[in-house]
């Protein structure tokens, strides 16, 4: 027997980060709301997943980021105060490398490794220090990678660009537009990016005591209304403005719903009531990665955890590998914890689908690295939307395609980092308001 309807003022579809973060700023303008999700833990990618060790003692890894990176004062700062949580430093930082040219080198994150960037003649580097004297006005539908060219010389985006992009964002900067890491727009509107970041102040990177997990687990807490296991199946258009949403043996409706699901179940859920969106979601292109994780005896000099970066398509699909510093509580005592991702945008070779080709994969990069005592593979299908060059203005032709009372969210229309979605729904979340505000409705 159906459950009769229950009526509310708004529902949330999906309960990762971006349906969590909508249903907290609804309900800190006064607007109530439940979430749906369709499996038994709320994060979506954000979350921290027990791996014990190999003597059974307690374990963890990360199913997405290892940590926060906050801006002093953004939309992220002010929502971790908010809820209290319980942040730790990284500490000081170990090894940073760049695979590249057979070898691994010193991170061009660094202004030191920067300079000695391979391939950068020093021409390439003098155009590179003066980018504080580029003229920042934004060019219309620009790719990453003609941003950096533009900003900081061909040589560099040339040379040093594809390696970064692709262990952040697993695809080539020239596939993607600058709506997939939207700060270095604020960057540009304050200068640029040496007097933008001085301008918009440091930031910090910061872990949850309790993983980067716990940032969904505790909004879900804290918001009370977070139904698990609970997909929703149909939405139906009600004649009085309303919606209903309909799951597996239970229904609600509400004066507004928000789809925060990936580009695929959202298409799926809007086919019949708002087609033209559905169509726009579904050629939004996402990305699949192989993410191994591993543990090994502890390598000296390894201590505070490292970074490695390659320059695809050097790695022949591999794009990368971090491990966690030796006192990170997530890790078992005494041992290296290393996660290794591959794929995205980027073809895996032949015998790196499994972990042994994996493994001689690292170690053309890591000679030092010992046989790993643990193993374990994460899977993740669609992990990262591919946002293409235009992709703002495709994604405003989407809500406008939307009828009243429906809504879109999630790293398909904001970018995929955990900062950049809090600003957009924060952002989102205020427009609500004042419509709610000024017309006592949603």
């Amino acid at each position: 027997m159906a459950i009769p309807p229950t009526p509310i003022r708004a529902i949330v579809l999906g309960g990762g980060i971006s349906g969590l973060l909508a249903a907290w700023h609804l309900r800190r303008r006064g607007i109530s709301a439940e979430v749906w999700e369709a499996s038994a833990a709320p994060g979506g990618w954000a979350q921290t997943r027990s791996w014990p060790g190999p003597a059974g003692d307690p374990g963890r890894l990360e199913r997405g980021p290892q940590s926060l990176r906050v801006s002093t004062g953004g939309a992220l700062d002010h929502l971790l105060r908010e809820l209290g949580l319980d942040l730790l430093p990284s500490g000081p930082r170990g090894p940073r490398w760049l695979g590249r040219e057979g070898r691994r080198q010193a991170s061009p994150a660094t202004l030191p490794g920067l300079l000695r960037a391979p391939g950068l003649r020093l021409g390439e580097k003098l155009r590179m220090l003066a980018e504080p004297f580029v003229s920042s006005t934004p060019v219309p539908d620009e790719s990453i990678q003609a941003f950096f060219a533009r900003r900081l010389g061909e040589g560099f985006a040339r040379e040093v660009l594809p390696a970064l992009v692709a262990g952040v964002l697993a695809a080539p900067p020239e596939r993607l537009g600058l709506d997939a890491l939207s700060h270095l727009r604020q960057l540009e509107a304050r200068g640029g990016l040496l007097l933008g970041g001085l301008r918009l102040g440091p930031e910090r990177t910061l872990r949850p005591a309790g993983g980067t997990g716990a940032l969904a687990e505790i909004l879900a807490r804290k918001l009370g209304s977070v139904s698990l296991e609970r997909p929703a199946r149909t939405l139906e258009p009600l004649a009085d403005g309303r919606w209903r949403v309909l799951g597996e043996d239970c229904s609600a409706e509400a004066e507004v719903v928000v789809v925060a699901l990936p580009s695929g179940p959202a298409a799926d859920l809007l086919r019949a009531a708002a087609p033209e969106a559905a169509t726009m979601l579904e050629a939004i292109p996402r990305l699949d990665l192989q993410v191994w994780h591993s543990r090994h005896a502890m390598v000296p000099g390894w201590e505070r955890g490292f970074g490695l970066l390659i320059h695809p398509p050097e790695g022949r699909g591999l794009l990368g590998a971090v491990s966690m510093a030796a006192d990170d509580p997530r890790g078992a005592p005494g041992l290296l914890q290393i996660r290794t991702y591959l794929g995205g945008a980027y073809p895996v070779a032949p015998g790196l689908d499994g972990w042994p080709g994996v493994f001689r994969e690292l170690r053309r990069w890591l000679p030092e690295l010992p046989e790993a005592v643990q193993v374990r593979e994460e899977p993740c299908p669609g992990a990262f939307p591919l946002l293409e060059p235009g992709h703002g203005a495709r994604a405003a032709r989407l809500i406008e395609s939307l009828p009243p009372g429906l809504h879109w969210l999630g790293a398909d229309r904001f970018g995929p980092g955990i900062p950049d979605l809090a600003a957009g729904v924060e952002a989102w979340a205020d427009a609500v308001g004042r419509t709610s505000a000024s017309s006592g409705s949603i």
